[in-house]
């Protein structure tokens, strides 16, 4: 056993002990096997309960210095044995909220102190602020405001650029035919850095698939079979808005007179269509839209 061992394992015991105390429904202190902190589970109602985490940041372990920063978080969800099933369903905005604190805490490992914001605190104390910020989504006046700014994060947002997403992707699938695999959520998980499941290399947006269709011969031009169609019903359909409703254009009508003008009109409006929207609406499925959901979802508000 090295010296950082001994030293991890000192701390972890100092944090146990400091915190065994009895308080509320709080359980028992379960000291952490793969870091230097420990969890407490305070049961609710109906089956679910709180996990509180208390514990030294990683990088504070390594470091030669007394004072240590500590990653305190609360998380809430349905009780299982010995914690919480996180994610489980999606809670209302009056339910204790998820927390997290990665600044504000620190631990003396020499004086066995803890500090909030440089400020002496006591464990008790400590745990009981952490608490309060817990559960302010629950409190009806207390928590109005929390509440108000909950729905428009994490609903209100999210459901606005979700939507925009499906609609890039609908429009997509017209035009062009092209499908997509996954949803907004799973590819942000795949362009996140050093993010893996079941030991797959993370891929890059590039590598998220779309559904392609065969080419097809459109005067020399080969083109996706799906966009040709859409293309030629597209300016059949205007066609016949134009021819019903008579409408009188200047510039419509010269380009219609001259063949040099309307080869010009199809082979630029063609390109567009084919390629220039497809790859503007990939470019936005594939990064700006699960970019700002990840953004907004994972935003840390202020309790």
């Amino acid at each position: 056993m090295n010296d950082l061992q001994v030293v991890s394992g000192s701390i972890s015991s100092s944090l146990k002990e400091l915190f065994s105390f009895k308080y509320d429904n709080f359980s028992d202190v379960i000291p952490w096997t793969d870091g230097i902190g420990f969890s407490r589970v305070k049961k609710s109602t109906d089956g679910y309960a709180s996990l509180y985490k208390i514990g030294v940041i990683d990088r504070e372990s390594r470091e030669d210095v007394p004072l240590k920063k500590l990653w305190v978080s609360v998380s809430y969800g349905k009780e299982t044995q010995g914690g919480i099933s996180l994610g489980s369903e999606k809670h209302k905005l009056s339910d204790p909220i998820d927390v997290d604190f990665t600044d504000e805490f620190s631990f003396n490992v020499n004086t066995q102190k803890l500090y909030y914001r440089n400020k002496e605190i006591l464990p008790l104390d400590m745990l009981k602020l952490i608490e309060k910020a817990h559960l302010k989504p629950t409190k009806k006046l207390r928590g109005a405001i929390l509440r108000y700014r909950l729905w428009f994060w994490r609903t209100f947002l999210l459901f606005l650029i979700t939507s925009l997403d499906k609609f890039f992707i609908c429009i997509l699938t017209i035009i062009s035919g092209e499908k997509i695999k996954g949803n907004i959520f799973s590819r942000r998980m795949q362009m996140v850095d050093g993010f893996t499941e079941n030991n797959v290399k993370p891929r890059s947006p590039e590598d998220i698939e779309f559904e392609n269709y065969k080419p097809m011969d459109f005067f020399g031009w080969k083109a996706r079979r799906w966009s040709v169609v859409f293309y030629c019903s597209l300016h059949l359909g205007l066609f016949l808005l134009y021819f019903f409703i008579k409408i009188q254009n200047l510039l419509i009508s010269t380009i219609m007179k001259n063949s040099f003008l309307i080869l010009c009109y199809v082979v630029i409006s063609f390109a567009i269509t084919e390629a220039g929207i497809p790859k503007l609406l990939k470019y936005l499925i594939r990064k700006i839209t699960p970019k700002t959901y990840s953004n907004i979802a994972f935003k840390r508000l202020k309790i």
